[in-house]
């Protein structure tokens, strides 16, 4: 039965005591929890306590063999700190330094207990020898890294590498051997791995980039089988410094597959020579006027192109954008009469136009018509069919029967303007009507078919003049300032209500146009009603275009100033419209 420790069993004599003389059961729990504190505070002051080994005081007293191997230690170590006060230490020198750390070393394994102070000095004497040790091992191998220094400079790399191997072999020996010594230097070990390696790839990497170059000048004087038998060298080459030195800079897969490609391209050179002349050829015979024999040598050159892409689909020469361009050419020639007599029959219709046969033209837009699409049939990939061209051929079919109604109006609206010669302006604004009939719509705001057409963009009276001049077989466009300026005249004594729409007729919307005197000059409305679009002159086309002469809701005094603003080319405004000017047939020069 477990005996109860005495400060418990005196508390419990002490706590019926005092019962007895009438203590409170409160102060009992107390003085209970108290001893059981000072119970377990007892137990833990019996627990481990850290010890520190160094200052272990060594009571039993050593042997005098172990006391002999200490002093012979230090006698050792003496005797070469006497050496080293004279001179060098040699190599057998080191012996003395050695035997002091082994004696040292037996000393400390065979003290009965642990002492700091002996295991320093062995660590010291282990540190001193390592150094010393490790001398000449470093001196070789920094002679043999200089030595290495100086072949690469002379271009010897192969006995450059062998030199910093050697290098390495005694650097890394230092590193395993001797440790301790300051020439200990894992960080040069690869330094020198990197470069002796470094060393043998760079002759692989220049013959290798020689070749390369030969097979260049192979390649100029037509030599394909020279030029590919140095080509496939270049590779073999790349190729073992890719899988023998990697990690280097002559590791270089993308410079390996830019030799295959070329490799393809020599092999497909040939081929691509042959197709060359062929094609210089038939572009000779296009030139003479040989378009038959042209185009079917061009067939053939396409034939051989397609042959060329099949055989060697990686080379740099294939290309199936080149086959439809030899496709496109042969075409071109075969259909290169058809397109002389489309080409006649348009000169034709503009002449026509011009002077005003509109009859006779209607006769050459069937033509026209025809051939275009006989062409396109045909020939879909000849660079004769012209967009453009059957764009226009198929509205002037369309717009055939009033050809001679539209020019009567045109004729009729122009004026000269002062002071220039080759061209005439249309007396008013252009009107709903001759735009919906020109256009095909109306996207005027202000609706009146005798009303100056509002809401159109820049780019949508362009577009109305390319049409207008398609019917007039002449040259349509706006007019430059210059121009309206000088169809304006002078305004000095000129009274503008008479002759302009403007905020004094309290009218917010545009009037019918020529519903207002004319101005000196003949033309109406060049100033108030719809201001007006002008050619774009040393302008760029992602710039504003300009137009010119106010609107019915401008001051007078603001008209009068001739106001010119700016409009982005897309943008619309119900108080924007425009005029053209048609270049006199008398003095065209055909486009």
């Amino acid at each position: 039965m477990r005996r109860i420790p005495k400060p418990l069993e005196t508390t419990r004599r002490f706590s019926t005591g005092t019962r007895r003389q009438g203590f409170s059961t409160p102060w009992l729990a107390i003085l209970l929890g108290l001893g059981v504190l000072s119970f377990f505070w007892f137990l833990s002051s019996l627990g481990p306590k850290k010890v520190d080994y160094s200052e272990i005081i060594v009571e039993e007293e050593l042997s005098e063999e172990v006391k002999q191997l200490q002093s012979q230690s230090l006698e050792l170590e003496a005797q070469f700190e006497e050496i080293v006060a004279l001179r060098e230490p040699q190599f057998k020198d080191l012996e003395l330094l050695r035997r002091a750390l082994e004696l040292q070393s037996q000393y400390v394994d065979r003290l009965p207990a642990y002492s700091a102070e002996a295991a320093q000095r062995e660590k010291n004497l282990n540190g001193r020898y390592d150094e010393y040790a490790s001398q000449v091992l470093i001196e070789d191998s920094l002679n043999f890294e200089r030595t290495a220094r100086n072949l690469e400079e002379e271009g010897s790399f192969e006995a450059a590498s062998r030199a910093l191997v050697e290098a390495l072999r005694l650097q890394k020996e230092i590193n395993v051997e001797y440790p301790l010594s300051s020439a200990a230097n894992p960080n040069r070990s690869t330094r020198l791995l990197r470069e002796s390696r470094f060393l043998a790839a760079e002759p692989l990497a220049r013959e290798s980039s020689a070749l390369e170059k030969t097979a260049d000048l192979l390649i100029e004087s037509e030599d394909w089988e020279g030029a590919e038998l140095a080509l496939v060298q270049a590779i073999q080459l790349q190729d073992r410094l890719n899988r023998e030195f990697r990690g280097t800079k002559h590791d270089n897969v993308p410079r390996f597959e830019q030799l295959s490609t070329q490799l393809v391209a020599i092999r497909s050179g040939q081929s691509q020579a042959e197709i060359v002349r062929m094609a210089n050829r038939a572009d000779a015979l296009q030139v003479e006027g040989e378009t038959l024999e042209a185009a079917h040598m061009y067939q053939e050159v396409a034939r051989l192109q397609r042959k060329l892409n099949e055989t060697y689909p990686k080379s740099p020469y294939a290309s199936s954008e080149r086959v439809a361009d030899f496709e496109r050419k042969s075409q071109t020639s075969q259909s290169f009469d058809l397109g002389l007599e489309i080409e006649a029959n348009h000169d034709r219709l503009r002449e026509l136009l011009a002077s005003r046969r509109t009859y006779e033209a209607a006769e050459v837009i069937v033509e026209l018509r025809r051939g275009i699409q006989h062409l396109r049939e045909v020939f879909p990939r000849s660079s004769l069919n012209n967009p453009q061209l059957e764009l226009k051929v198929r509205y002037l079919n369309l717009i055939q029967t009033d050809l001679d109604f539209i020019q009567d109006r045109i004729y009729n609206a122009l004026l000269p303007i002062p002071g220039v010669s080759d061209w005439q302006m249309t007396r008013t604004e252009t009107s709903q009507a001759l735009y919906s009939l020109i256009m095909g719509g109306n996207p005027s705001r202000n609706v009146g078919d005798l009303c100056p057409v509002d809401s159109v963009s820049w780019k949508d009276a362009k577009e109305f003049c390319e049409r207008l001049g398609w019917i007039m077989g002449t040259e349509v466009r706006l007019p430059t300032e210059d121009e309206f300026r000088q169809a304006l005249g002078r305004l000095r004594y000129v009274v503008l209500e008479a002759h302009v729409w403007g905020a004094a007729d309290d009218k917010l919307a545009p009037q019918v146009v020529a519903s207002k005197k004319a101005l000196n000059n003949g033309f109406q409305d060049l100033l108030g009603n719809v201001s007006e679009w002008l050619e774009s002159v040393d302008r760029f086309e992602t710039e504003d275009a300009h137009h010119i002469g106010g609107h019915v809701q401008d001051r007078l005094d603001v008209l009068f100033s001739v106001p010119k603003r700016s409009t982005p080319r897309a943008g619309r405004s119900r108080l924007i419209g425009f005029r053209v000017v048609v270049k006199n047939t008398s003095a065209q020069i055909d486009s």
